[in-house]
């Protein structure tokens, strides 16, 4: 759109809807959803007086209503528009002869005033069919929503860039004038458009909203109604049996619940039984937890003196406790040889180092970790002593790699010995 009728379409479409529906207000409607409606029922009333009731009708239709109604109201905005420009070009002719008699004295003539007027007239018709028809075809994708506004503001600015251009072309302005008078266009071409509408959209908008409600509102609310009337008969018809299922399913449920109820029962005293007891220590036994399987089993006789299970209980016992007392033989014999083994290793290092034969890997694993008495009781005394470093000046570290001995530096930190190295105070050779 180009001018002010065109550069405002959405005040025109509003105007143009509230006329619309207004009129439909004023309609007639049955008194109840289930009549079908008719020109001579108070439609409008009925809208107004259900709307809470209507409003599910309205957000499910709601699209396809929307749909039918734009072009409906665009062919009465459409005897606007046409008017709007027709007036508008009678308006034009003196509106740019005065505004040249201004900002462009060299062209202030009635004809180029005429020529102006009538290539916007052009102008404006040829965006407007454009924009009718973006609007038409944009309605039929299901992305109209986004799709007619896109190309409702590609067409205004571009219909805009061209008015403009032609008044730049007419009467070789500079750009801000330019803008500014078409600014008064537009807003003499509205104030057109408003004085327009209201005689013409009034004269037709009675008739168009009947219409409308009859072909587009009032099948659909029949046809709602009829299907609500099916659903109330299925729902009526159903109810009885629905009744006497009911009926069977609390009898099911309530023997269910009995059921289970005496099945927790007979659950329980099988639990306390004295078979079950016996055979959840049979599986604890399997499990290896030998020690919990020796105290049930030597509870079992007191729990359930009179049972069968008694003697066998007792067999188990004696059993486990075998398993446990050889378990225990098994593990003081492992301590024994392992601190046998680890007493060998020791005095082997010890004879080693005797010898200048040890090597420093092996000190370090013997020594790492150990208090500074474990060292003693192990070493002996050092021949040196500092702070946090105790000295060995003895020859008991072999070097591979210079074929010499050395004593040992042991590190301590926080009472523990954290290092071992060679003590190079001491020569190669014999002992020192």
């Amino acid at each position: 759109m180009m001018r002010g009728q065109f550069l405002c379409p959405a005040p025109a479409l509003g105007a143009v809807i509230l006329t619309f529906l207004f009129a439909a207000m004023s309609l007639p409607l049955p008194a109840d959803a289930t009549t079908p409606a008719s020109s001579k029922d108070d439609i409008g009333q009925y809208i107004a007086d259900h709307q809470s009731d209507l409003e599910p009708f309205f957000e499910a239709n709601g699209e396809d209503i929307v749909r039918q109604a734009v072009p409906v109201v665009m062919g009465m905005v459409a005897w606007v528009v046409i008017i709007t420009m027709l007036v508008g070009w009678v308006i034009d002719v003196p509106l740019s002869r005065g505004f040249a008699y201004f900002f462009a004295p060299a062209f202030a003539e009635w004809k180029r005033s005429a020529i102006y007027a009538t290539g916007q007239l052009v102008l404006n018709f040829i965006y407007t069919c454009l924009l009718w028809l973006a609007i038409i075809f944009g309605l039929k994708f299901t992305f109209a929503a986004v799709a007619v506004p896109i190309a409702v503001v590609i067409l205004l600015v571009v219909g805009l860039g061209a008015q403009l251009v032609w008044i730049l072309y007419l009467y070789r302005t500079n750009f801000p004038v330019a803008a500014i008078f078409y600014l008064g266009v537009i807003i003499v071409h509205s104030i057109v458009f408003l004085l327009v509408a209201k005689p013409v959209i009034g004269l037709r908008a009675t008739s168009v909203a009947t219409d409308f409600v009859d072909q587009a509102i009032t099948p659909r609310l029949q046809a709602e109604a009829n299907a609500m009337k099916q659903q109330l008969a299925d729902a009526n018809s159903g109810r009885t049996s629905s009744k006497v299922q009911a009926a069977q399913l609390n009898d099911q449920i309530a023997q269910a619940q009995a059921d289970a109820d005496e099945l927790g029962k007979e659950i329980e005293a099988k639990k306390n039984s004295d078979i079950y007891a016996f055979s959840q220590i049979v599986q604890i036994r399997a499990r290896g937890d030998l020690e919990a399987a020796r105290d049930q089993l030597g509870a079992f006789a007191s729990k359930f003196p009179s049972s069968s299970l008694v003697n066998l209980a007792q067999s188990q016992l004696a059993q486990v406790n075998d398993q446990l007392a050889a378990a225990d033989a098994e593990k003081k014999k492992e301590a024994d040889d392992a601190a046998r083994a680890a007493a060998q290793a020791q005095a082997d290092l010890l004879a080693r180092a005797a010898k200048g034969e040890a090597t420093l890997s092996e000190m370090r694993q013997a020594l790492i970790g150990k208090s500074r008495a474990e060292v003693s009781k192990l070493l002996g005394l050092p021949t040196d002593t500092a702070s946090d470093t105790w000295g060995y000046r003895q020859q008991m570290i072999f070097n591979p790699i210079t074929n010499e001995r050395h004593g040992l530096l042991v590190y301590f930190s926080e009472g523990t010995v954290q290092g071992v190295d060679y003590n190079m105070n001491v020569g190669s050779g014999g002992a020192q």
